[in-house]
């Protein structure tokens, strides 16, 4: 599974602040420390008896509030299992937008998994994930919501690539041949609408990406490795396949 980034970085695309919203944040800290109580309770409840075994109910009844308040924080289990990783996708994207214009595609991805490798080497954290592993592994229901939310993570992060290479093909024109920014800006950006050869080359990185995350949480510990370290060997092993097969 891959963990979501914990934050948006300063500066990336978020909910605006008009100014000072003490009773708001007070409200937004008491909701989020209930909802927080309820996964806790929840993966406990989950961890012994199964996912499907588990009632609303229940859940509700082990943090001290009722059914119709569970509704308030959370839309049901799934949502409650699976709704760190609505956002997903946003946090991943945010991240991307704030890499350097010029660095390589595959690089500014293993940079946007910074944010995971950090979460991820915390040791309570880290347990907490595994234990979120196993729930998900065990339900065919939030298996497949789960690959539902990495599908629109990967789609959001493909349209920040795309971005990316627009802008940087936009510079790149600018510099090689003075022809100004609204011609190449017209140029890339009608090919971007055009592309669907590099939609789907960008989709296959991301996803060679994605895979190569999964592999290394899975096999870090096996192999006596930080998670950061193992993510890099992983990385550069597809890397290097790739351009054998580019120079081949």
């Amino acid at each position: 599974m891959i963990e979501p980034a914990s934050s948006v970085p300063r500066g990336a695309a978020g909910p605006a602040h008009a100014g000072p919203r003490e009773a708001e944040s007070l409200r937004e800290r008491t909701r989020r420390a209930v909802q927080s109580e309820l996964i806790d309770a929840a993966q406990e409840l989950f961890a012994r008896r199964g996912y499907e075994a588990v009632t609303v109910e229940e859940i509700a009844e082990a943090v001290g509030i009722s059914r119709r308040s569970f509704f308030r924080y959370f839309g049901g289990k799934e949502a409650l299992v699976l709704g760190k990783y609505d956002r997903q996708g946003e946090l991943f994207a945010a991240l991307l937008a704030q890499r350097p214009a010029a660095e390589p595609p595959w690089t500014a991805l293993r940079r946007m998994f910074d944010g995971v490798v950090e979460y991820i080497s915390d040791p309570a954290l880290a347990a907490r994930a595994a234990d979120l592993d196993r729930v998900i592994q065990g339900s065919e229901t939030l298996r497949a919501g789960y690959l539902e939310r990495m599908e629109r993570s990967q789609r959001l992060i493909v349209a920040e690539l795309a971005r990316r290479e627009r802008e940087r093909e936009r510079e790149v024109a600018t510099i090689r041949d003075g022809a100004g920014k609204a011609d190449g800006a017209g140029k890339a950006d009608s090919a971007g609408k055009a592309g669907g050869a590099e939609a789907l080359g960008l989709a296959s990185v991301v996803a060679a990406a994605f895979a190569a995350m999964s592999t290394a949480r899975r096999m870090a510990q096996e192999a006596g490795l930080p998670l950061g370290e193992a993510l890099d060997i992983a990385m550069r092993a597809v890397a290097a396949i790739g351009a054998d097969r580019t120079d081949a």
